[in-house]
């Protein structure tokens, strides 16, 4: 049996998703740069469940795969439903994993604006009206698709109509159904196990825990939620996109009034979990993803792609720069143009410039790489100047290999280093040196030829030339 706690959340992600028209299944899309489903389970999470159950099917190992690499961390667990037979199977599918839990969260996993603070308004609703049951509700302009509240003339809910199922006068009904429970377990499956498949699409309805708490006269919770993204789900791409727009616009309007400026925020997409300090300025076209922290009195210019990096204070991120896994420090600039991979550090006061590439390259305090250079599996010692061309040459076809350079080391342009090798504090390059053992501190290295000048070169290439030309016209 599953250790004792309070709520358990059950997120129905199994979906074939067919008016995606996509070979990727639809919680495996992404809105804000995070997949729906993971959306919904943070949001779970935040609300205070303890634990989650992802009921899967279609891609299931797939869709598995992507919620534990988002969220290694979380309390995980995952029930299979093989064979689709409505939202109330799909639940029953989860009734194993939910064992020791006092209440079951039921949420849908292609709704990715749903709030915590929606979830907890929801768990008031519960404990106010009995504990046994609360759901969430809107009233919209067009209910078509959705299932109807129904009523009695004192305002009680006495079930829910499905589109398939409704009467003409119950689809006159504007106030629906978001698909969002919460039940006390045994009686949640109790309803379950009783429910039938009498009904136009033969399947298992979640909605039947309604007539089931009518029926024993339970009281029914509910909690309206407003027309907009907490109750729009995602079937189609068009339907995609205005769920990002909307979301995009929450999460700018928090970060601007937290002291944030955007100058263009329709242009701008910013993770939900993104963390930006105050008077920080971040200019149109720029995406910030995954887990991605910035400081106070940042800059980030235009077409920035930041994901899952640290920007200390005072940064400086110049036009079309990408920034990915890595760590960049105080008062340092970037770019333009620039692309930070995997595994970089940038110590403070540090200059990346205009069509610099480094991956796993750790470039310590003051030290310079200001154009066209490629920095690979290296560590640049402090106030380092590192000319333009410069390559670390770090992989031989098999192995990586580094380059560690130590303190005030000048490098001249078009060199290239060899690694695996070292040059001590102070050492200079000349332009045009190939790299290939060790500098000590202090030395000069350089290997480019002797530079010799053949006087006359020029005309008698030119007479050459001529000859050539006037002999073709005879």
């Amino acid at each position: 049996m599953s250790k004792q706690v309070g709520t358990t959340a059950v997120i129905l992600a199994a979906g074939l998703g067919t008016r995606m028209k996509s070979s990727m299944g639809k919680v495996r899309h992404t809105v804000l740069g995070m997949p729906l489903v993971v959306h919904v389970v943070r949001a779970a999470l935040e609300s205070g469940a303890e634990r989650v159950v992802v009921v899967v099917g279609h891609q299931a190992e797939e869709v598995e795969k992507e919620v534990r690499l988002w969220l290694p961390e979380a309390p995980l667990e995952f029930a299979l439903q093989a064979n689709p037979q409505g939202t109330g199977h799909a639940v029953l599918m989860a009734e194993t994993q939910t064992e020791g839990s006092a209440k079951v969260l039921i949420l849908n996993g292609d709704v990715p604006g749903i709030q915590a603070s929606t979830l907890r308004d929801l768990e008031d609703s519960y404990n106010s009206n009995g504990g046994k049951l609360a759901l969430a509700t809107s009233t919209v302009a067009q209910p078509t698709g959705y299932g109807r509240m129904v009523r009695s003339g004192e305002g009680a809910l006495t079930h829910i109509a499905e589109q398939k199922d409704a009467t003409s006068t119950e689809k006159e009904i504007r106030e629906i159904n978001v698909g969002l429970y919460l039940c006390e377990r045994s009686f949640l499956f109790e309803a379950l196990h009783a429910a039938g498949t009498d009904n136009a699409q033969g399947e298992i309805y979640l909605t039947h825990v309604v007539p089931h708490a009518v029926s024993q006269g339970l009281a029914i919770g509910t909690v309206s939620v407003d027309e907009g993204p907490e109750m729009w789900g995602i079937n189609n791409r068009v339907e995609l996109a205005r769920v990002e727009a909307a979301l995009r616009r929450q999460v700018n309007e928090r970060h601007m009034l937290a002291g944030v400026t955007l100058t263009d925020p329709d242009t701008v997409t910013i993770a939900p979990q993104v963390t930006i300090g105050p008077d920080t300025l971040i200019r149109g076209g720029c995406r910030l993803e995954g887990n991605t922290s910035i400081g106070e009195g940042c800059t980030v210019d235009e077409g920035a792609v930041i994901k899952n990096a640290t920007l200390d204070a005072d940064v400086h991120v110049k036009p079309y720069c990408v920034i990915e896994d890595a760590k960049v420090g105080s008062g340092t600039a970037v770019g333009p143009f620039a692309h930070l991979r995997p595994g970089t550090h940038l110590e403070a006061n540090v200059k990346v410039g205009n069509f610099v590439e480094t991956k796993k390259a750790h470039l310590k305090a003051g030290a310079k790489a200001s154009h066209l250079s490629y920095l690979g599996d290296c560590e640049i010692g402090e106030e380092s100047n590192i000319g333009a061309g410069t390559i670390t040459c770090n992989y031989d076809g098999v192995n990586k290999f580094r380059t560690v350079l130590g303190k005030g080391v000048f490098i001249g342009s078009d060199t290239q280093l060899v690694a695996p090798v070292e040059l001590g504090d102070g050492a200079f390059v000349g332009a045009g040196t190939t790299v290939t053992s060790n500098v000590p501190a202090g030395a000069l290295a350089i290997s480019r030829s002797d530079q010799k000048n053949i006087e006359g070169w020029v005309a008698r290439k030119n007479a050459r030339r001529e000859k050539k030309k006037n002999e073709s016209k005879r």
